[in-house]
């Protein structure tokens, strides 16, 4: 070796040596590699918990048998596991994104928007009404207990290292506020941006109005002219605006259904469940944990981190699930606005005023007495507000004990105990109820408005009082079943809707999943739980079913075209007529609108994929009825199909279905190699099939619709089995973060023992 090299070695060697040693000190330092039968003893306000690690690398609670205890637990369980994402998630209900992340654009709308219904100062006022509610108040400071436990003896993790960001303990309210604010952007928000829609078909020349009270009915049958004329007036109408959360998933479709012991090879009931959530985000919205009571009792369930509820799952004496109930649990109003003053009956009194400061920004903020946010224009939010007609939105503002009441679920033993427990509730929803001695049941749920003039999908004026809400649905207003006469009971987001009570559904999804689930389940007994496996992985198109024979005369007799004709209608992955159908559909569902509303407006309201719903109503006329206010629907057909013959390049389905999970703090910014991001990975799924995948775009963001949980269990047995697209762990310097991915698409389910 020369001088030179022994030089080089001489002084570079030292700096190599420390920053490989510093490399291995981080690496030391941040992975957490965990493994089954690891256990942690923990003291959490005078309870003493034991928490292990499952063979699924689940974590495990024991502890006493009180709602207490299980949510102390599962506060510690979620930090454990998810404090990045739980913290993430209260920085967006608060609207305080860009005080961690300034810079960007997207976080500081999205923080107008959330501080815009306040839900964090709605929120502090309901927790003060909680001293004589001893259950909510117990709940919620157990939760927060556990949080805060974990936070005080653990490091912040490296990714609020890296933007300097110290979160301070969680507080009953914190809890709240995201609970009402997953409950509007997740949910609710669906409704809303459908009913914003509609006031711009009305006021477009386009769409008869005859055509919408149709699709509508029955909901815009007060529909008058004078009704139209003020929409035409609203100022800063925002259509095309939506909450699109950074961290928070939206809720499109979801599918559960039980079958009585009358149906099942067991002689006992067997319950099924997949939601269907955004999974372009991750970690999963779901946290799969366990808990076991000193006197005997045992308890499996979902939850989402940051909410002290174990939303589905079961015990040794019930299970339980839920879907999305499509419930029209809010209204936008119109606002005569003059002066900053609001008119009711003809008198003016003066509107609240909210102000804040975002990123150094004043906004302002304007509401009713009744709590009417007042919509505008991103732009004029630091303008004093104008005169003029605007829509203002109400959303429900009552977080008491009774939302609670669903914490005690995993406590209670059979299906008519539970009932009582769920009626009123801010998550509006569809629970179905087994228990092990062999009921089943249905329980709706929701904070359903008295209205006394409208069902809810069109705004009223304000200004009337009579127009104004009086209160919330009883408990007897919704809708519930107790082993009916059928012997199964299937939700799939569609309507449920007594036509003897109030109106509950004003907007929902297509009954196309839900009849194949009813078909499937009416085509035999002896129903297994094998079977319900495959059941949730029918990917069998009814819509392409009916649609491909109107295809006929246009049909090619050879290459793809033939190969359509004679397709199995299922979407696999592997399939060449599953990407034509694919590609047929999506063009025919763009052309048919744009002839129906024009193309300036399809273009327009597109960017929201919630007004993919009504797209899909109106193509659906179109193939069931052959015409579409009037237009007929043939020639579209032809010309949608010449169009996506043209643009198939010998696809099989998997080749153009492809999405990623992206890491919900670096929001996919950084290069795929890095592995914070998973993916690509292609999907069978589609449609208003049972198994539905959406790979789509929202405001120009991935979103990604698709099961996001699988749950199976038969109620004569202490087993289940579930899958989850995604590990336990956020934390991805942890051997539990890619956990399941794999089984996930290979649709491999996890075997549980309570």
């Amino acid at each position: 070796m020369d001088g030179k090299s022994q030089h080089f070695f001489k002084y570079l060697l030292p700096v190599l040596c420390s920053v490989l040693a510093s490399h291995l000190l981080m690496v030391y330092v941040l992975t957490d590699y965990q493994f089954p039968g690891a256990v942690t003893h923990l003291s959490i306000d005078g309870s003493n918990i034991t928490v292990t690690r499952s063979e699924h690398l689940t974590l495990i609670g024991y502890g006493e048998n009180t709602p207490s205890e299980l949510y102390k637990t599962l506060g510690w369980m979620h930090a454990r596991d998810r404090y990045v994402q739980m913290c993430l998630m209260r920085l967006a209900s608060q609207g305080r994104l860009t005080e961690v992340f300034p810079y960007a654009e997207t976080n500081y709308k999205f923080d107008l928007m959330a501080k815009q219904f306040d839900f964090h100062g709605r929120n502090k006022a309901y927790y003060s009404q909680y001293e004589d509610e001893a259950l909510a108040k117990d709940i919620l400071q157990s939760y927060t207990a556990g949080i805060n436990n974990y936070q005080k003896n653990h490091n912040r993790p490296f990714e609020f290292v890296l933007v300097n960001y110290h979160p301070e303990p969680f507080t009953p309210t914190d809890v709240t506020t995201f609970i009402s604010f997953v409950s509007f952007v997740g949910l609710d928000e669906i409704c809303f941006a459908v009913e914003k829609s509609i006031i711009e078909l009305l006021i477009s020349e386009k769409v008869s109005h005859g055509f919408l009270k149709q699709v509508f009915h029955p909901h815009l049958n007060n529909l008058t002219m004078e009704y139209v004329d003020l929409y035409r007036g609203i100022k800063d109408l925002r259509s095309n605006d939506g909450l699109r959360s950074p961290v928070v998933p939206a809720i499109t479709n979801s599918n559960n259904w039980v079958i009585s012991g009358a149906l099942s090879s067991s002689g006992y009931p067997i319950m099924s469940s997949d939601p269907h959530l955004d999974v372009s985000k991750y970690p999963n919205t779901f946290y799969e944990s366990s808990y076991k009571t000193r006197q005997g009792n045992s308890i499996f369930g979902i939850s989402v981190p940051g909410i002290p509820i174990l939303l589905m799952g079961r015990s040794k004496d019930l299970s339980f699930t839920l879907t999305y109930g499509m419930m029209d649990m809010g209204d936008y109003f119109l606002e005569r606005i003059k002066d900053g003053m609001y008119e009711r009956d003809g008198e003016y009194f003066p509107l609240k005023l909210r102000k804040y400061t975002v990123v150094g920004k004043d906004v302002l903020f304007y509401e009713t007495k009744e709590g009417h946010v007042i919509e505008r224009n991103l732009e004029n939010h630091d303008k004093i507000i104008s005169d003029g007609i605007y829509l203002a939105l109400r959303i429900p503002d009552r977080n008491d004990e009774v939302t609670f009441r669903q914490a005690l679920l995993p406590f209670t033993k059979t299906v008519q105990e539970a009932q009582k427990l769920m009626p009123q509730s801010n998550l509006g929803s569809n629970f179905l109820l087994a228990d092990a001695r062999g009921n089943i049941g249905y329980q709706q749920s929701g904070s359903v408005p008295l209205r006394p003039n409208s069902n809810g999908l069109l705004p009223l004026p304000a200004w009337n009082s009579a127009n104004l809400w009086t209160g919330y649905l009883s408990d007897e207003d919704y809708m519930t079943k107790f082993n009916p006469s059928e012997q199964f009971i299937a939700t799939a987001n569609n309507l449920n809707q007594d036509p003897d009570k109030p109106c509950v559904n004003t907007y929902p999804a297509l009954p196309t999943r839900v009849n194949r689930i009813k078909d499937i389940l009416r085509s035999r007994t002896n129903h297994s739980v094998e079977d319900m496996m495959k059941y949730q992985g029918d990917t069998f198109s009814t819509i392409a079913d009916i649609t491909i024979p109107l295809l006929e005369p246009f049909l090619p007799s050879s290459g793809i075209g033939d190969e359509l004709r004679h397709w199995d209608r299922r979407f696999q992955v592997d399939s060449r007529p599953s990407a034509l159908w694919f590609k047929f559909w999506n063009q025919y569902t763009a052309d048919i609108n744009s002839v129906i509303l024009g193309r300036e407006m399809y273009d327009h309201l597109e960017p929201i994929v919630f007004n993919k719903y009504t797209f899909y109503k109106f193509a659906i006329i179109g193939i069931e009825t052959g015409f579409v206010d009037g237009i007929d629907v043939a020639p579209v057909l032809k010309k949608s199909l010449e169009t996506a013959i043209a643009g198939y390049r010998d696809e099989v389905y998997g080749d153009i279905r492809k999405y990623f999970s992206n890491n919900m703090f670096f929001t996919g910014q950084l290069p795929k190699i890095f592995g914070f991001d998973i993916g690509p990975y292609p999907t069978n799924s589609g449609f208003e099939v049972i198994k539905v995948g959406s790979v789509d775009k929202y405001l120009g963001d991935p979103c990604v619709f698709t099961q996001t949980w699988r749950f199976i269990t038969d109620m004569s047995t202490q087993t289940f089995y579930s899958i989850l697209p995604g590990g336990p762990s956020g934390n991805y310097f942890s051997n539990l973060y890619k956990r399941e991915i794999d089984n996930y698409i290979n649709e491999i389910y996890k075997v549980w023992e309570l």
